[in-house]
Order: C-alpha cells, then structure tokens, then sequence
C-alpha cells in the first residue's frame, strides 16, 4: 500500500535520512550542495537526524564532528544520540535467554552469522560460519579484522545487540528464513539490507522486535514534542522500511529498488547527485 499524503499545505518540523547510499556518496563523503542544505535546515528550526544501520562507532568513521546533525539514530534504531551533546539517549539490546535461542536456531538453520555485542561495544562481535563458504561472509571478517573472535556455541551465554546472517541476494531465500525465524520467535524483528559492499547479498538482520529506524524516530518525536505528520524521511533500501512508513513525507533516491517506488514519493537523483538536497527542494524546506 502505498504511503503518500499531500504536501500541499505541509510543515516540515524533523528531517530524518539514511547515510549509505542516500546523504553519502559511494565514497562515504557528503556533497558541498547537500552538507549546506543540512546547514540551511538549522536556520529553519528543523531537526536533523541521522537513521542509519551503522553502528555509532562506525558512524563517526565519516561523519565528523562538525557535521550539523542534532541526533543519529543507529544500528537500526537500537541506540539514539544526541550528537551536540554527545550523550546517548537510548540502546537496546537482546536479553540473555533469547539471545541463546536466537542463536541456536540460527546454527540449525546452517547459516553464517554474527552475533554484535550490546551497544555501545556492538563495532566488536562473535561470528560462526556455516558448512558451504561465502564469499561476502569471508570479505566482511577481513574488513573487519581485529574487531571478533570466533562464535563457541556450546559455551555461548551472553546479550546481544543484534544478529546479523549474510545471504545470496534472493528474495525467496530471505522469505523462507524470515518466516522461519518469525514463527520460532515473537519478540524479533528481521530486517532486510542489500549489502553495501556487493549487492549480489542480502544482510539478514535480527534485532529485538521493539528496534526499527522508524521506533527510534518516533521516540523523538515524542520527546521533542514533534507532531508525526510533520516530519519526512529520505533513504534507499529495504532496511529503510520503518522509517519511511512512519514519518508524514517519505522519499527515496532514484537507484532505490523498483518495489519501493511505487509505495513512496521518489526523485531520480541518487546519493551521487545531491538527492538529498533535491528532496528538501520538492519539500520546499
């Protein structure tokens, strides 16, 4: 169903865009056009928010400081921080005995997976791999060398921030795990991210039912006392979901997959032509 209202007559109080692949180019920087107009938003009183899939460590890996957001909601909405302040607000995390389950059955399933620690050390996790190899599971562990240990399932007792299995890029493949993991468990949410590395793969990810970019947007605005009809929403992927389908005005960029473009408003720039900026222009904000 699509998710569309009229923009005539709008007010635009809160600005919430994905970074990989919509406000960062696919060299992880930000244009000049698209970093003023996150300048320019401030001098209308708008709030800027950063929802991302990256973890906060990995967020200030290309967002410096002086970047004028005023919070990032990460990891998919399982932390939120107030990036002036530089104080975190929020963060969610697997309990003990679910996170055992999780993890069981997900070795059942035979699949590669990697289970992050608890936010605010979810950049370092434990890995098991499964019995056929994958290329991006192998490539993913060499990026990120240093940063895990290897995943002992008769010993393993701990929280977890999230799951994360990474597979081919194959919509029945994710259904049937999805469904898989939806009918063992009622206190999970499976999100879907085309990776950003090599979009042959999908990253199947698992977090506790109450974690979604768009929950941590919502929590926003409550706290900040922000109608939700007045806010928009601008991303790229399947892992954008939540959060386009709740904030008033939801956009994405013109490499977004086909499915999505029917269901939101859309542009044909991409994250390499200021899409950002030309949202905001559509916006009139």
């Amino acid at each position: 169903m699509s998710k569309k209202q009229s923009m005539s007559g709008k007010m635009i109080k809160l600005i919430a865009t994905d970074l990989d692949g919509t406000l960062l180019r696919d060299d992880k920087t930000i244009s000049d056009k698209d970093l003023n107009t996150l300048f320019r938003l401030a001098e209308n009183n708008v709030i800027r928010v950063a929802a991302t899939g990256r973890s906060l460590y990995k967020v200030n890996e290309v967002l410096p400081p002086e970047i004028p957001f005023d919070f990032i909601v990460f990891s998919s909405g399982g932390g939120i921080y107030n990036w002036n302040d530089k104080k975190l607000l929020v963060s969610e995390h697997f309990e003990k005995e679910l996170s055992v389950e999780v993890c069981l059955f997900l070795v059942e399933l035979d699949l590669n997976f990697i289970a992050f620690k608890p936010i605010p050390e979810n950049n370092q996790f434990l890995y098991h791999k499964k019995s056929v190899n994958c290329s991006e599971f192998e490539n993913y562990l060499k990026r990120h060398k240093g940063d895990f240990s290897e995943l002992d399932i008769d010993n393993y007792s701990s929280y977890a921030g999230q799951f994360m299995s990474i597979i081919p890029n194959d919509d029945s493949l994710f259904n049937l795990i999805s469904d898989k993991l939806n009918s063992a468990f009622n206190r999970i949410r499976v999100i879907r991210t085309t990776s950003p590395v090599d979009d042959r793969f999908i990253w199947l990810e698992i977090f506790p039912e109450s974690v979604s970019k768009g929950h941590g947007i919502r929590w926003l605005c409550d706290s900040l006392d922000i109608a939700y009809s007045e806010t928009a929403g601008i991303g790229n992927d399947y892992n954008d979901i939540d959060m386009l389908d709740f904030v008033g005005y939801p956009f994405i960029l013109g490499h977004s997959p086909s499915g999505l473009h029917d269901r939101y408003y859309s542009v044909i720039e991409t994250n390499n032509q200021n899409g950002f900026s030309k949202v905001l222009e559509l916006l009139q904000v």
